[in-house]
């Protein structure tokens, strides 16, 4: 499963490159002011903070949204509220 959630995420950062006209990961870290090793641990971890991926909704224009860059905050919040 991680995996799965790794490559979903790894395509919405893409998809953010693309819909920002960046190259790397390193001009999509420095627009967040940020380092390139930053991008890749999100990469590794399968998952964007999530105030960091509120930003890239932000960013672009929400065609990239919150849950496409951290989707195991939804499932871990629902296990807080003790929901299914």
């Amino acid at each position: 499963m991680k995996n799965k959630t790794n490559k979903s995420v790894n395509d919405a950062l893409d998809q953010v490159k693309k819909i920002l006209g960046l190259q790397s990961d390193r001009q999509l870290a420095l627009l967040l002011d940020l380092e390139k090793q930053n991008v890749a641990a999100w990469r590794a971890k399968g998952e964007v903070p999530a105030s960091r991926a509120v930003q890239l909704e932000l960013c672009t224009e929400r065609k990239i949204t919150w849950f496409d860059l951290c989707p195991n905050l939804l499932k871990d919040t629902t296990k807080l509220l003790g929901k299914k």
